[in-house]
């Protein structure tokens, strides 16, 4: 029971923080306000409804009505425990956290790390 509870209190921390990470606007061009958008306008570039785009580790999505969702992909991580380092993203939106005597293998505990938007 205990490591239900556990589970249930990360996950809800964890959406938290993503969510922290993400902005949703209205970005749709105004028409005749009769005829519905067929996409969305994102850094001069056209996203199709229903559609994303990633562009500078930032990927939004486009939605029906023209709204516009954007979430940061990109962790700075700031603090790993001592069996583990921290290497470049293979993206390189951010960093990784291995451990230090396998880079294939992602260090999973004790991890902390910022999103490169709050560094901004």
């Amino acid at each position: 029971m205990n490591n239900f509870l556990a589970v249930c209190v990360l996950m809800v921390f964890g959406v938290n923080l993503c969510d922290g990470q993400c902005r949703t606007f209205n970005s749709a061009p105004q028409l005749d306000g009769a005829t519905p958008p067929l996409g969305c306008y994102w850094k001069d570039e056209f996203i199709g409804v229903m559609s994303h785009l990633t562009k500078n580790c930032e990927t939004c999505y486009c939605s029906e009505g023209g709204v516009l969702s954007c979430c940061v992909n990109a962790m700075h991580i700031v603090q790993v425990p001592d069996d583990c380092k921290i290497v470049p993203a293979e993206d390189g939106c951010g960093d990784r956290a291995v451990k230090l005597d396998n880079e294939n293998e992602d260090c999973m505990h004790g991890v902390a790390a910022v999103s490169r938007r709050d560094l901004q």
